[in-house]
């Protein structure tokens, strides 16, 4: 009689996971999605983003966190929870969101431009009409085009209300349309009443480009991209994000943090206003790309 031996069993798929694991794992996203509000809010109008980057810190302190208490958490037999679907719709949602902070900061101003336009802001930096006193050089008449009106550059003397006193600015290269200017006329130009400084910028166009994300203008037309971008990540991350990605694996989240971690340090100058130049925007663009290569990566090898 022949004995079959007994096959031994296989042992099923394991994970780990702890009281400490869900902890670090809801800091870091809570954190990450606290840094990505602020810096959309304008909390830090220009550089240095300090909320931001102390939140930032704190996510990555987290993440790191989340890797160490994940290592030593028990084993538990069987498949993941899934844990609900919030974690979800924060991972669909920041990432879009992120990528949107990383694109406009591409176009985020410099700390001198930033504290020169709040300080102008503060004094009430408009467009006001003000009196000409005087001529301070003969009109020099020009031409557009041929099917537009002839103006006048002339540089004059005007008479500004400053809530220290009034005060006499020369303003050069000033632009009148059709008519040379005369004293006692009328001309438009931006300046800061409540500005007590002496050379307080007196200008024909001052509109100023706006601090912070918001205040780039570009906020309008690239939200509409991020809402459809974060509707479909959250419905497809409902359905096809593996429950393997919860739970830390060193071939799945390492390199999705080296990504992460990459795309901050190519915001870092422009975040701490480090710099301005073009090398300098160039690197915040391309961290637009980490925050979606992360997640394609976590999905692709979970």
């Amino acid at each position: 009689m022949v004995q079959l031996e007994k096959r031994p069993e296989r042992a099923g798929p394991t994970y780990r996971r702890s009281v400490w694991t869900t902890l670090t794992g809801w800091g870091m996203l809570v954190s990450a999605m606290g840094a990505v509000g602020c810096a959309l809010w304008g909390v830090s109008p220009y550089p240095p983003l300090v909320v931001e980057a102390v939140l930032t810190a704190l996510s990555m302190a987290f993440a790191v966190a989340w890797i160490v208490v994940s290592r030593r958490a028990p084993r538990r037999a069987g498949l993941p929870p899934t844990g609900g679907r919030v974690p979800v719709w924060l991972v669909a949602w920041l990432v879009p969101l992120a990528t949107l902070v990383c694109f406009d900061l591409g176009f985020m101003v410099s700390p001198e431009y930033g504290r020169e336009t709040a300080r102008l802001e503060a004094a009430r930096f408009e467009r006001y009409t003000v009196p000409i006193a005087r001529l301070a050089g003969k009109p020099v008449r020009g031409d557009y085009a041929s099917d537009e009106p002839v103006y006048f550059e002339t540089d004059l003397v005007l008479r500004l209300s400053y809530d220290n006193g009034p005060r006499e600015v020369t303003v050069p290269s000033m632009y009148t349309r059709y008519h040379p200017p005369k004293a006692g006329a009328s001309i438009d130009v931006y300046y800061a009443p409540g500005d007590p400084r002496p050379d307080s910028p007196v200008l024909e166009d001052g509109r100023r480009w706006g601090t912070g994300v918001i205040g780039t203008r570009l906020l309008i037309l690239t939200i509409f991209p991020v809402l459809f971008a974060g509707a479909l990540l959250t419905g497809v991350l409902s359905h096809e994000l593996p429950s393997a990605a919860r739970r830390y694996s060193p071939s799945v989240h390492l390199p999705a943090f080296g990504i992460l971690v990459l795309g901050l340090l190519l915001l870092l100058p422009t975040a701490l206003g480090w710099g301005t130049g073009t090398a300098t925007h160039t690197a915040a663009f391309l961290a637009c790309v980490t925050p979606g290569a992360a997640l394609a990566w976590v999905c692709r090898s979970a």
